[in-house]
């Protein structure tokens, strides 16, 4: 996945769980501000770092990310967006059902 292509991701799961934020490109990743003014960055994992492929950081803080779904569920929790009872999540289910 490309910067563009995780600024993209990252831009479009804050719009989804309604936290404004502006995501940019940076040399080795992307970086964004948590709502509370935490600077928040992802990096990718270097190969030798594997089964890792991104690294949440936050000051004091690096978290792997092994998939998506670990990048997006730190991201949320970073943002505080899993916090409220009412926190908007995507669900997969068979149409109609």
């Amino acid at each position: 996945m490309t910067p563009p292509e995780l600024r993209a991701l990252v831009s479009d799961s804050l719009a989804l769980w309604g936290v404004a934020a502006a995501v940019s490109v940076a040399k080795d990743g992307v970086a964004l501000l948590a709502p509370d003014g935490t600077p928040l960055r992802v990096r990718p994992a270097g190969v030798e770092e594997r089964p890792v492929r991104w690294w949440l950081e936050r000051p004091g803080q690096r978290r792997p990310c092994t998939s998506v779904l670990g990048l997006l569920r730190g991201l949320r929790n970073a943002v505080g967006a899993g916090e409220a009872a009412n926190a908007r999540r995507l669900r997969v289910a068979i149409p109609g059902a």
